[in-house]
């Protein structure tokens, strides 16, 4: 089982999972673009740039307005420079950023910047002080006092919205952090009800996940067998792989029941060469298998009278 783009720990929304050989369709996700919805609460930041993090500075929010920040998201758009949070799964030297950071290491290098593009950066709500419940932190109740933004974005592969969020603070004249976030498309799937493409119709909720396969099941069993069906299991792989006897599968086919992935044929020999010797009745083959006493004499070099008679010496 995979996945067709992280999602962060704080996040929600569409998860892209592939099963089985589904895995090696999950590239054609990864360079798509996604859709989300974001909230960022204004004068402080955190480590993480998220609501699970430690402050790390704070700052006043007086020149925070729906102005100011409207004005600034009209600036994010296009292709630019961006560095991802320290609190990332990207790997330095095979390991993750976030572990370096969590065990207490310093990074040895520091995390380059890299190329990403907005399509679209809108505010959807401004929300002033004291109108919400989103909080710097998830145990800070004073955030409350401090204005918030939710923001829609459709962004590139690779963009983090959490360093968004810390920037979109920065220059709106404070600070700023994560407080929410909804992923609401990646490629054909969304969370519109009812689904606006053929695709997300087959999509299933957290909620029916747990319920059980029962639920869910039905839902995607027709696109499911449609899909095997468009991409077969090649007719070698499946002799390389489970050398299956086809014949018999076909006959419980006919029967209704379950083709078997594996049988075995022959019986069991041995775990070492002179245990296999022994149930093959003491038999040894090959010359240099024999008992010394019973091998063969070695021949002798025979010699040869060639036309002149002279012997060969």
């Amino acid at each position: 089982m995979g996945h067709g783009g992280t999602l962060d720990p704080l996040a929600s929304g569409v998860l892209i999972v592939g099963i089985g050989r589904g895995t090696k369709d999950l590239a054609r996700f990864l360079g798509g673009t996604k859709t989300y919805e974001c909230v960022v609460v204004f004068g402080k930041s955190t480590d993480t740039f998220d609501a699970e993090g430690s402050v790390t500075g704070e700052a006043g929010t007086e020149g925070v307005s729906e102005e100011v920040v409207r004005d600034q998201l009209g600036k994010l758009m296009g292709s630019f420079k961006q560095v991802p949070p320290i609190y990332s799964a990207l790997k330095i030297n095979g390991v993750k950023a976030c572990e370096y950071v969590r065990s207490g290491q310093p990074l040895p290098r520091e995390l380059e910047a890299r190329e990403v593009h907005v399509d679209l950066c809108e505010l959807v709500e401004f929300m002033p002080a004291g109108s919400h419940t989103y909080r710097h932190q998830l145990s800070d109740p004073s955030s409350a006092a401090a204005p918030a933004a939710r923001i829609r974005l459709t962004v590139s592969s690779g963009f983090y919205v959490r360093s968004f969020c810390h920037n979109i603070g920065i220059a709106c004249g404070s600070l700023g952090t994560m407080a929410d976030l909804v992923r609401t498309r990646q490629s054909g799937y969304t969370l519109s009800d009812p689904p606006e493409s053929l695709e997300s119709s087959t999509a299933i909720t957290f909620g029916e996940f747990v319920a059980g396969e029962e639920i869910w099941g039905p839902k995607i069993a027709a696109e499911l067998k449609d899909w095997m069906e468009k991409n077969p299991v090649p007719a070698q792989d499946r002799s390389r792989h489970r050398k299956r006897d086809r014949t018999r599968e076909g006959e419980n086919s006919e029967k209704g029941e379950a083709g078997v992935r594996q049988r075995f044929r022959g019986e069991w020999l041995a775990t070492t060469k002179k245990e296999r010797i022994k149930q093959q009745g003491g038999k040894r083959k090959g010359k240099y298998n024999q008992p010394k006493s019973v091998r063969k004499e070695e021949e002798v070099p025979q010699t040869t009278t060639p036309a002149d008679g002279k012997n060969n010496q």
